[in-house]
């Protein structure tokens, strides 16, 4: 259970997963617009990705549900609510993008290589041990080793690491702009 008005930090591999996990949003949203007028104002012959003027209408729904999907999983990432969704969502866009970087019949190569990339990317950012702690659980020890830290440690500044609690409760670390305050 996360409190609401506790402040805390974002990890830096959080924010690099969800600022990567963006990638896709701005492709979702003109499709959404571009397959929505082609399929009900503004048919084209042949239609873009299906064959009849209704599909398109669908198509224009289901690149919305998208959009909406992947926009709440990043939120609830960043927020530290939930993981899954976040990587779900990031491995379905890496299938759908390599599926058209292999199709010839599918345009924009080099636009799905990008989509591919930073989906990538962001799940390996998403798996980091700060993340598993984010959203309140402890980095398995397979995980961690991969990333070269403890289980539920993290490093200090002196290049050791201490432990983490291993609950899902924040932990008491006073944010940078009270201490200001005190000074």
């Amino acid at each position: 259970m996360h409190d609401d008005d506790y402040v805390r930090e974002t990890p830096p591999p959080v924010v690099g997963a969800v600022a990567l996990g963006t990638a896709p949003l701005p492709f979702l949203a003109v499709y959404t617009v571009l397959f929505l007028v082609h399929g009900s104002v503004h048919p084209v012959q042949p239609p873009d990705v299906t064959s009849t003027k209704q599909g398109e209408f669908i198509a224009g729904w289901i690149a919305l549900a998208v959009f909406v999907v992947t926009a709440v999983s990043l939120l609830w990432l960043v927020n530290g609510r939930r993981r899954w969704p976040f990587v779900i969502v990031q491995l379905g866009i890496l299938g759908a993008a390599i599926d058209f970087l292999v199709d010839p019949t599918a345009g924009g190569r080099v636009i799905s290589l990008l989509i591919a990339v930073t989906s990538a990317l962001a799940l390996i950012f998403g798996f980091a041990p700060q993340a598993w702690r984010h959203v309140g659980r402890p980095a398995p020890s397979a995980i961690a080793r991969v990333y070269g830290a403890r289980p539920g440690s993290r490093r200090t500044k002196s290049g050791g690491s201490d432990a983490l609690p291993h609950s899902s409760e924040p932990t008491a670390v006073e944010p940078a702009s009270l201490r200001r305050r005190r000074s």
